[in-house]
């Protein structure tokens, strides 16, 4: 990656992570129920058997009303686990929300030790993806790990991104080759099925 495009990225999540981090509390979770709603109304969602969940921390989308449902839905829920090591993220059901968690990598809710469930890559239907700036053509920019580009990329699995309205923008920069776009995007106000490749 040219200096240039790294540096562009890291402007850009600094001002988004700061404008996200400034929503007020209770708008937050309002959006984040509207997302829900949005999310939920995807027929490629009902029709999941089971659905990778980030879950959420701090300013981020939340997703625990979401997890709460597809698990009342009767589907199979999985989060992941940051193994910081390889780079990698390594995936596990959840049963209960509640009591398979505890905070793991940066603070982050991950399943406890006596409580993985370990899944393949390629027992996931679709990916519910975190991010910190988006674009209409399903462009993301993370949190600088790669982590959900080589999940995206290794598992070749659909991915739909969470994000408030106004992480939106025009565009992002990204790398050919090594950034993944997703399929979809789901906001407060709509949901956005990206150009850049198959929408789900």
């Amino acid at each position: 990656m040219d200096d240039t495009t790294r540096q562009h990225k890291a402007l850009i999540r600094e001002t988004m992570r700061a404008l996200r981090d400034a929503l007020d509390p209770e708008e937050r979770a309002a959006k984040s129920l509207l997302i829900k709603s949005n999310l939920f109304a995807l027929p490629e969602i009902m029709s999941a058997s089971s659905l990778m969940f980030y879950v959420s921390f701090r300013s981020e989308v939340q997703t625990e009303p979401m997890i709460k449902h597809a698990l009342s839905l009767g589907k199979q829920v999985i989060v992941p686990i940051t193994d910081l090591k390889n780079k990698r993220l390594q995936l596990s059901q959840i049963k209960d929300l509640d009591e398979d968690l505890a905070p793991g990598t940066w603070g982050i809710r991950e399943p406890r030790p006596g409580k993985i469930r370990p899944v393949a890559y390629n027992d996931i239907d679709i990916v519910v993806a975190p991010g910190l700036a988006f674009s209409e053509q399903g462009w993301r920019i993370g949190y600088g790990g790669g982590f959900y580009d080589r999940l995206l990329r290794e598992s070749k699995k659909k991915a739909c991104a969470l994000s408030f309205e106004m992480q939106m923008l025009t565009e992002v920069p990204f790398i050919a080759g090594q950034d993944v776009p997703v399929n979809c995007i789901v906001t407060e106000k709509r949901t956005i099925m990206s150009d850049t490749i198959k929408a789900l």
